[in-house]
């Protein structure tokens, strides 16, 4: 391309962002919620969206009416099995700062990682040769850091995106499907898949994207992971929790500092009554002790860390069921299973911080041991339950000290 072709588009892309992109995204609704979309069900997968254009929810106020949620009903349905999608969105995020937030984040503990930055840099008119050089670095980085699916996720025409319906969105779309080009080769190149988004079916009004756009596209992205996923049988190891990052993770929740909540009560309470146990809890663990934040049928404030069923629950992939504790190694022991509480059943589902540290369990205690089919309907219950306790923790915001 020659010195004039490349500074018209360069100028054209100038004016594009200046008079367009400032005005219009201060004017639209974007997730201001807990950045991830969920499905509860048995060994769940994990995916992380990480980047600009469709994975920030322009247009919609929910990361769960977004592309997160989207993908992880879809996903769900796809495979029969739970999912949970985390998001690192950025609004102009290209590829140079995408890699700046691959390292950032920690994505070994995903299945898959998402990555999406081609509308930016397409509006940008990026060199194409130099943005395939930056691209292939970035893909073999996200395979090296341990993701075993990676997706990069091509730009959708550019005049489907209604600011840019203009005659001089021509060229962005053109360009567009140039880096679409590169992008299709370099992922061949480093064995990640590619999804080329098409332009969702316009309705009626004037909104920027709405759900349906989103659940759109979530198939595309789903027709494409789901069989890969389901290619790879092994589970995915979990990262053991290391005392000091939960320590970190509950600091910066500042839960130390929460007191009652009505709402968490309210879900250890339906724990309690839908399972039948004498105890429920919503624990946090630090370095030293377990506390619950949340619980019924017990007086307990804390116990020593060394006594906790809790921590063995967040080292597992997808809960943890004790059927009768006299008969397991780990508590047979125990205080409260050999002394006066005589407990014997216990169930228990991680929680997270936003972070991904896994820092409790909502949990159920019984005092009667239970069958094997009874413990893993009870895990089935606990998982939604957990996740919505989870997202009450990450909706709560400490009141800022004076």
């Amino acid at each position: 391309m020659d010195d004039e072709r490349v500074s018209l588009p360069r100028r054209l892309a100038r004016r594009v962002r200046l008079a367009h992109v400032a005005a219009i995204r201060a004017r639209l609704v974007r997730p201001l919620d807990g950045r991830q979309g969920s499905v509860a069900g048995r060994r769940p997968l994990r995916v992380l969206l990480i980047g600009s254009g469709p994975v920030v929810g322009w247009g919609v106020g929910s990361h769960d009416l977004a592309l997160p949620g989207a993908v992880a009903r879809s996903l769900a349905a796809a495979t029969d099995r739970g999912a949970v999608v985390d998001v690192v969105p950025h609004p102009s995020a290209g590829v140079r700062k995408l890699h700046r937030m691959l390292h950032a984040a920690d994505i070994d503990r995903y299945d898959a990682v998402v990555l999406s930055a081609a509308v930016a840099d397409a509006l940008r008119f990026a060199e194409p040769h130099a943005w395939g050089t930056q691209l292939h670095r970035l893909l073999t980085d996200a395979h090296r850091r341990g993701p075993r699916i990676v997706l990069w996720l091509g730009a959708q025409p550019i005049r489907s995106i209604r600011p840019y319906d203009t005659p001089s969105g021509r060229l962005a779309d053109a360009h567009a499907d140039l880096l679409n080009a590169v992008a299709r080769a370099t992922c061949h190149d480093t064995g990640s898949l590619f999804v080329p988004l098409a332009a969702p079916p316009r309705v009626g009004g004037r909104r920027h994207r709405t759900p349906g756009d989103y659940l759109f596209w979530a198939r595309q992205i789903v027709d494409a992971l789901a069989p890969a996923l389901q290619e790879c049988a092994a589970q995915r190891a979990v990262p053991t929790p290391q005392s000091a990052a939960r320590v970190g993770a509950i600091e910066r929740l500042k839960l130390s500092r929460r007191g009652g909540d009505a709402r968490l009560e309210g879900i250890v309470g339906t724990a309690k009554r839908t399972l039948g146990t004498e105890i429920a809890m919503f624990t946090v663990l630090d370095d030293a002790r377990e506390w619950p934040l949340a619980s019924t049928g017990s007086v307990l404030e804390s116990i020593p860390i060394e006594q906790s069923a809790c921590i063995h629950t967040i080292q597992t992939p997808d809960g943890m069921v004790v059927l009768n504790a006299v008969e397991d190694e780990r508590f047979a022991g125990n205080a409260l299973v050999a002394g006066p509480a005589g407990l014997r059943y216990y169930a228990g589902y991680p929680v997270e911080a936003p972070d991904g540290t896994r820092i409790g369990a909502l949990c159920v205690f019984g005092r009667a041991p239970r069958e094997r089919a009874d413990g893993e309907a009870d895990l089935d219950v606990l998982r939604e339950l957990a996740l919505l306790a989870q997202r009450e923790l990450w909706r709560w915001e400490p009141t800022a000290e004076v």
